[in-house]
């Protein structure tokens, strides 16, 4: 899109936010999301992600975050990026109580993206689902993060 700006979207939980100490929440046949995105409060930000995000905003692209968190964690979320000090110019969440899944819920947060006037020419993504959606959508560079990142074994 002509007067798009260049963007690189991160994931935030197991990419951008380092989630392995509260993954139990959501482990098993009761996965308590609740539980888990509040306790995400406290966790660390991947050093490797995080500095790749702050790289981005360094260079004059815009930091956008796609996530499949509901929008009830808005201002957690926003309040966890300003104290991991990491730059962000779009934060696009699920809404409240949509309970489809990721790849779809993306797809169209991707869609919202582009009509904001950001083109994502990065991205970082920890979910098969969601690095195929990318890769379809014709964002040219990829990046897997429980490859590329602190979390990766």
């Amino acid at each position: 899109m002509p007067g798009s700006r260049p963007a690189v979207l991160f994931d935030l939980d197991g990419t951008l936010c380092d989630t392995r100490s509260i993954e139990h929440l959501v482990a098993g046949d009761e996965p308590d999301y609740r539980a888990f995105h509040a306790a995400s409060a406290g966790c660390p930000a991947d050093a490797i992600v995080a500095e790749a995000a702050r790289r981005a905003h360094r260079e004059g692209r815009a930091v956008v975050i796609v996530s499949s968190r509901e929008f009830i964690w808005r201002d957690l979320t926003m309040d966890w990026l300003v104290s991991q000090q990491i730059p962000y110019d779009g934060l696009y969440l699920r809404y409240s109580s949509d309970f489809r899944p990721a790849a779809v819920v993306k797809a169209e947060l991707l869609g919202h993206v582009r009509e904001d006037g950001f083109e994502p020419v990065e991205a970082w993504e920890n979910h098969d689902a969601i690095l195929e959606l990318w890769r379809e959508s014709g964002i040219p560079e990829v990046h897997d993060a429980r490859v590329e990142s602190s979390q990766s074994p």
